[in-house]
Parts: structure tokens; sequence; C-alpha cells
């Protein structure tokens, strides 16, 4: 039988798109930690505003 935790650590991680308003960077990442850490380090560097876009999972599978 499977609890809640268990049947979510089987889950895949979510996709995320983060993209800059400033530039042109665009990075697909496994994972909302992972987004916000791509996303905070470019903007240390860029001074530039970034989103994080989660993705379907449809368009990671194709």
């Amino acid at each position: 039988m499977f609890t809640d935790k268990e049947s979510a650590e089987q889950e895949p991680p979510r996709q995320y798109l983060v993209k800059c308003d400033g530039c042109a960077f665009e990075q697909s990442v496994d994972g909302r930690d992972e987004a916000a850490t791509v996303g905070n380090d470019h903007r240390r560097k860029t001074e530039h505003d970034v989103i994080a876009v989660e993705m379907p999972p449809s368009v990671g599978s194709s």
C-alpha cells in the first residue's frame, strides 16, 4: 500500500522554463528549487528580472 508521500516521491520533478526579461537567457530545469537557483544566479550576474514558468508535462514528454 502506498502513502501519499511514497507516491509523490515516485513522480518525476516538474519542469520549469527560466526566462529573462532583459536578454535572451532561457533555460529549462527540473524542480522549483533549481529554477530559483538558476534565476537568482542570472539576476545576481546581470541585474535583469527573471521569471520561471512551470511547463505542462505534455511539453516535456514530446
